[in-house]
């Protein structure tokens, strides 16, 4: 009675079936604008830049984004959205993703040029 028991639950187990989710790399690194180096790059252009430029790291679609904008007060502007491997996912505000900033979780500044 038990062996029926156990393949009971095993068929049930068996048969059911999870929607498969798609699996994206989170970039957990203690640095990421000095060890990931696409984005090191990025945050030396941007140092050079003569207006405040900010890189923010957030969760978007189950990834981890970073965020490439200007911290400029009252300037109107459109970030950049990149992945872990540094490809261009959109840009923040306008119709390549207009609900990006609804949509972001756990948004945080990594890095700010300080102007």
């Amino acid at each position: 009675m038990k062996t029926l028991y156990a393949f009971c639950l095993l068929c049930i187990l068996a048969l059911t079936s999870c929607e498969d989710e798609q699996v994206y790399q989170t970039c957990v690194v203690a640095n990421p604008t000095q060890e990931i180096e696409w984005l090191r790059v990025k945050v030396q252009e941007l140092q050079a830049s003569e207006y405040c430029q900010v890189v923010q790291t957030g969760t978007w679609k189950n990834r981890t984004v970073f965020v490439l904008a200007s911290c400029e007060p009252n300037v109107n502007s459109i970030s950049s959205v990149y992945d872990c491997d540094g490809n261009l996912l959109c840009y923040g505000g306008d119709e390549t993703c207009p609900d990006f900033s609804k949509e972001v979780k756990d948004l945080q500044p990594i890095w700010t040029n300080g102007k």
